[in-house]
């Protein structure tokens, strides 16, 4: 499945049942589940705030609990690479938690926008180190849109 955003298009869809979450990218035949479309789309109209109905792709254990602790992050909100290697319970690993984020295939779901470094900048979304970079821009706009949503 593959909406169309301000932020460009983003392909929903599942490869050996696993979910994957893509900006620009087709990913499987298979569709998501109609709710978790919906949740999609109420999230980019502005009328979704809360966690996605999607079940955590594999991964390895720190991986998978930076996911879950990513998930937590609430609704336009942000913390940093350090408390989410905290939060998943490593404190010293904010590397490794940033590396799980760069692994994160649900983008959106698995809301890796919301974690910022530790000066605040926005960097390393999806790899990204350049700041004009698409990917980057992406990260802002995912941000500001929740902000906006929640002030609506």
């Amino acid at each position: 499945m593959i909406f169309e955003t301000e932020i460009g298009c983003i392909s929903i869809g599942y490869l050996n049942n696993t979910l994957f979450c893509e900006f620009g990218k087709h990913v499987s035949e298979r569709e998501p589940s109609n709710k978790l479309l919906l949740q999609l789309e109420r999230y980019f109209r502005g009328n979704f705030t809360t966690t996605f109905d999607a079940v955590l792709p594999e991964g390895p254990p720190f991986t998978r609990k930076c996911w879950e602790a990513c998930r937590a992050i609430p609704f336009g909100k942000t913390i940093t690479y350090a408390e989410l290697a905290k939060r998943a319970g490593s404190p010293k690993a904010m590397r490794a938690a940033g590396q799980a984020m760069r692994k994160n295939p649900l983008t959106i779901i698995t809301p890796c926008h919301r974690v910022i470094s530790s000066t605040g900048s926005l960097h390393g979304y999806a790899g990204a180190t350049d700041p004009q970079s698409e990917e980057l821009k992406r990260k802002k706009y995912l941000i500001e849109h929740e902000l906006r949503t929640m002030y609506v």
